[in-house]
């Protein structure tokens, strides 16, 4: 079963209609839904998710978002632990030359550990990290 790292970008262009990657998040996301594929995102990413649409007029997107990465059987959501924490940190602490965040650390390395070779977002860092992105050009 393929399996694709879904990253906050994805995230916020699937809940944000005035986004500039909305339509092409929601045309990849069906995509992949109809190709029977499986989602790993973090709660680091959730995190970020729930950080952007903080608002309360925005509240309802980050509830629906968050809740069907946390419970649907097409998602699997990592546990930020101690552990994972500690090892994203280490990357976050060798990659002095990029830009990347702790989050897009922590998330590079659990597609990684997971064997994904694909992320849903429009970062380049994931790029950087040898993961082909999804929403890095508009077909």
């Amino acid at each position: 079963m393929r399996r694709v790292f879904v990253d906050t970008a994805a995230l916020v262009a699937l809940g944000n209609k005035q986004d500039d990657w909305h339509d092409h998040a929601v045309t990849v996301s069906r995509q992949l839904t109809l190709a029977g594929c499986r989602f790993v995102t973090t709660d680091a990413v959730l995190l970020e998710v729930g950080n952007t649409f903080s608002r309360a007029p925005f509240k309802p997107v980050a509830l629906r978002l968050i809740e069907t990465a946390r419970s649907s059987p097409r998602w699997r959501c990592i546990p930020v632990d101690r552990p994972l924490l500690d090892r994203g940190f280490a990357l976050f602490r060798q990659r002095l030359d990029k830009d990347w965040s702790l989050t897009d650390c922590t998330s590079i390395l659990v597609a990684k550990e997971l064997g994904i070779e694909q992320a849903f977002t429009t970062d380049h860092h994931f790029t950087q990290a040898g993961l082909a992105i999804l929403l890095g050009s508009r077909a």
